[in-house]
């Protein structure tokens, strides 16, 4: 049995990866959930390769693009889209490495391996596509802010999906240090999905942001959340009102949020933002406002980058903590994603005799080579 190429089960779903600007005809080597990938332009599309040449284990990513696909640096080999390859010094060898999807939206490349989608059995889900959020409703595509994160996805999932930490560490949306007494917080989950509600009362605003969106003084924040694992995802909406039960401001905000696990350390954060804008004067200059916006975007997401990667890695686990109200979202989203996307026994290809698989994947589905080209 072969079982040289060893790929996360998790593939199975979409993934955001990197901004499409980077992917050019030299070729980048990224990680997803763990597995090396390599990507780069050939022939106007996007190919992603297994990042190992087949020969000798040679990362691809350190190799050149041509007509003919990439060409590994240690002895020649050449592989093409479909990851078929052979090496010049020995023609009759014939490789095969495995070969990811592709897809692009909103400027950010996604992948997924056909292979795993295929292999996982029906009730693990094996394709759920990409969230239906991210498509324009009454709130039209704005911009994506990504954010590289030194942290594991569990760390990174636990902040992004409870607003506790909003008062001390960010300084524009939602709650104030002081404004606690007034928030309501609810969470309920079921097999697929956790959803949260907060209401409360917004911190002060600039003058320059109160003036450009048209909320004042004393408006009511308001949020729904709803977090899955069929890739990890969250989708939010936020919108204000004119104090407690009060007229809807025109102004709103949709966030639709990947967490990609790069690697057990590691995880890129894709923020894809969504405004309602029409009756504000940030509608009537969108132009000028969305860099503004942006910005503001982007300086919350790294206050939130900041504070995770302050965290102690091994001191994680439940009994670490000391729960309050606020962090129901944090204990039904661990058992969420435990249950969807991260159990023991996800590998769904082994790893060689010689290399020993992480643990959460020992005795995982196989999914081997059984091409006859494949040495």
């Amino acid at each position: 049995m072969n079982r040289r190429w060893p790929i996360d089960a998790r593939l199975r779903h979409w993934h955001p990866i990197v901004p499409v600007d980077r992917v050019t005809t030299k070729p980048l080597a990224i990680k997803c959930c763990g597995v090396p990938i390599t990507l780069f332009e050939n022939g106007g599309g996007i190919v992603a390769l297994y990042d190992r040449c087949a020969h000798r284990r040679m990362p691809l990513s350190h190799g050149s693009v041509g007509p003919e696909g990439i060409t590994c640096p240690y002895h020649g080999c050449r592989f093409s889209a479909d990851g078929t390859g052979y090496c010049p010094t020995t023609r009759s060898n014939r490789f095969k490495v495995p070969v990811f999807e592709t897809r692009t939206l909103h400027g950010v490349v996604w992948v997924r391996s056909r292979d795993a989608a295929d292999a996982v059995s029906h009730d693990l889900a094996a394709d759920s596509g990409i969230h239906p959020e991210l498509a324009a409703d009454d709130h039209a595509f704005a911009c994506v802010v990504a954010k590289d994160i030194a942290a594991p996805l569990q760390l990174v999932v636990d902040n992004m999906t409870e607003l506790e930490h909003t008062g001390a560490v960010h300084k524009q949306l939602a709650f104030g240090i002081d404004d606690y007494d007034t928030v309501e917080t609810r969470c309920r989950n079921d097999d697929d999905q956790v959803t949260i509600f907060y209401e409360g009362r917004q911190r002060p605003f600039p003058l320059y942001l109160s003036l450009l969106s048209g909320l004042r003084r004393g408006d009511v924040y308001v949020q729904t959340a709803s977090v899955s694992f069929t890739p990890p995802c969250a989708s939010y909406r936020l919108w204000w009102t004119a104090g407690k039960n009060g007229d809807t401001r025109p102004f709103g905000l949709r966030f639709v949020n990947y967490y990609t696990e790069v690697d057990a350390g590691r995880t890129s954060l894709f923020s894809f933002v969504y405004w309602k804008t029409e009756g504000t004067l940030m509608g009537a200059i969108r132009g000028l406002s969305l860099p503004i916006f942006r910005a503001i975007v982007s300086a919350e997401l790294e206050r939130d980058k900041a504070i995770i990667e302050k965290m102690p890695q091994d001191e994680a686990a439940l009994q670490w903590f000391q729960l309050n109200r606020f962090d129901r979202p944090l204990v039904a989203t661990r058992r969420l994603m435990e249950r969807h996307y991260a159990p023991a026994g996800w590998m769904v290809t082994g790893s060689p005799s010689s290399m020993e698989a992480p643990p959460r994947f020992a005795g995982g589905l196989q999914l081997t080579c059984e091409d006859a080209t494949c040495p």
